[in-house]
């Protein structure tokens, strides 16, 4: 469906931020880095030098400069950092062993490789665990503001070309508890690499007086929502796949997106074609009818029943024509009332293909087939080749087609999107997909939905993650706000995803 929403204005994500707070009578500690002194910091390894204005190193194979006698523990750091295309820049906090070599540090790590557009955030002890990372347009010889945020196990990482200010969404949002405290470095390897305006800020945290953590319901996975008189229903594929128990499409409802009840089957296996293989629905309405498609055994089905708690069942017991129709099925009606239809086939891996749905919404034009978009880049080739889950926006007339890549078994399952002017393409994919992918505290975010909050104010992201680090399923539900903002580069409004997150957050503005 077209999402009147997506033409608002952008929000803030203020409320969010007021988890952290300056602690009284705190530091900070500031310097310019204009001429470091040498009682407050020790240079290791590189070539330094500070007469441009700026901090600056010929860093080889590695150099940092250490923060002398200043732990930190819950802090917030900004600084304005920049490298070369084949460099890295960032900072060791919390760190220890920071007085010997360049490698040889303990501590969290974030840095910024131009030559590769990403950002990373890791943990090094004995050994570098990786604890984020995702691609961005971070250009060669530009200043970027850095902040890190950190309070507890809790950590936020900022970075923006400008100024960071309340309106600015965190990068990552995530948890991690190897490292409580320890002392700052600057840190950089490669060419060339600069440094300027440190601060050094203690923060306390507050716990928020009404918020929600990731994962919200368990075993919700491949969710479709619909928000209908003041509530929501999420339709879910249904973990139990034994033979012999009842099959079919999972029915949630919720009053907030946070707290869902389990309504049973929506839709059981007796009352459609196919008898195993019940996955990823989609769901319309239409004159008072809700139609609900989802896949079994690799063939697409629709149901319909007239009220969005089911029972959902097929008048006549078959899939779609043609046989090419396979799995995730999802309806897009644009502003003209014209429906299309997108979904997965089989072909040089999960392709993506579209057309136009007739008016009994349960059949396609077969003329206006076509391919909408398939698996040719890295991060969409995890363990097979996959494009799938397709899902619709349409924001100041440019068509958002987004799509999860890679295998849903695969940790890296992540959420991309590519544009058009047309609900049928031609496509182009953002240049840095994946805008949302797994962590170390997130694991095979996707397959989504997109949804409004209860006053109608936000936009959520209604996915699955993964049971734990190790176990695939049964796939949990989570939610996380979603924004559009102005690509510097003069394209389409970038979409934005603040997660995953595994971290208090915010209720949906509206919710009671």
């Amino acid at each position: 469906m077209a999402f009147p929403l997506l033409h608002m204005r952008l929000f803030p994500l203020a409320l969010a931020l007021s988890l952290i707070l300056p602690a009284p009578g705190a530091w900070p500690y500031l310097d310019p880095l204009t001429h470091p002194s040498a009682d407050h910091w020790e240079l290791v390894g590189g070539d330094w030098s500070a007469d441009q204005g700026s901090l600056d190193v010929d860093p080889g194979a590695g150099a940092l400069a250490h923060l002398k006698g200043l732990e930190v523990n819950d802090f917030q750091l900004d600084l304005e950092i920049k490298a070369d295309a084949r460099s890295e820049v960032g900072v060791i906090f919390r760190g220890q062993k920071l007085d010997s070599k360049p490698d040889a540090y303990e501590g969290g790590e974030v840095r910024i490789h131009p030559g590769e557009n990403t950002i990373y955030w890791d943990s090094v002890a004995k050994t570098r665990k990786p604890i984020a990372h995702r691609p961005l347009p971070i250009e060669s010889d530009q200043w970027y503001h850095l902040r890190i945020q950190a309070a507890a196990e809790r950590v936020r990482i900022y970075l923006e070309s400008s100024p960071i200010t309340s309106d600015s969404w965190p990068i990552f949002d995530g948890v991690e508890a190897s490292f409580t405290k320890g002392d700052i470095a600057l840190k950089a390897s490669g060419d060339q690499a600069s440094f300027r305006n440190l601060e050094l800020r203690e923060i306390r945290s507050r716990p928020l007086s009404d918020s929600f953590t990731n994962p919200v319901q368990e075993g919700g996975a491949d969710p479709v929502v619909l928000h209908d008189n003041g509530k929501y229903y999420a339709y879910t594929t249904h973990t139990a796949r034994q033979r012999g128990r009842t099959q079919g499409i999972r029915l949630h409802t919720s009053t907030d997106l946070v707290h869902w009840k389990d309504e049973g089957f929506a839709l059981k296996d007796r009352d459609s074609w196919g008898d195993h293989g019940f996955w990823a629905p989609d769901i319309v309405e239409k004159d008072g009818t809700f139609y609900l498609y989802y896949a079994a055994q690799e063939r697409i089905c629709v149901a319909t029943s007239n009220s969005p708690m089911g029972p959902f069942r097929q008048k006549t017991k078959e899939p779609m024509a043609p046989d090419s129709i396979k799995i995730d099925a999802h309806v897009f009606e644009d502003d003209d009332g014209q429906c299309y239809f997108y979904y997965v086939s089989f072909g040089q891996g999960n392709e993506i293909w579209g057309g136009k749905l007739n008016d009994d919404m349960v059949s396609v034009d077969p003329s206006s087939l076509r391919k909408m978009l398939g698996p040719d880049e890295a991060w969409e080739r995890h363990q097979a080749p996959v494009t799938e889950g397709p899902e619709m926006i349409k924001h100041q007339g440019i068509y958002y087609l987004t799509y999860s890549g890679s295998h849903f078994a695969h940790p890296e399952y992540a959420v991309g999107y590519a544009t058009s002017d047309s609900p049928l393409g031609p496509w182009k994919k953002y240049a840095f997909n994946p805008v949302m992918k797994s962590t170390s505290y997130a694991r095979g975010t996707a397959h989504h939905c997109f949804i409004e909050s209860p006053d109608g104010k936000e936009i959520f992201i209604v996915y699955h993650r993964h049971q734990s680090f190790t176990q695939v399923s049964p796939r949990n539900l989570a939610i996380d706000r979603v924004r559009f903002v102005p690509d510097p580069a003069g394209g389409p409004d970038i979409l934005q995803i603040h997660g995953p997150t595994s971290t208090p957050q915010p209720m949906p503005s509206g919710a009671h």
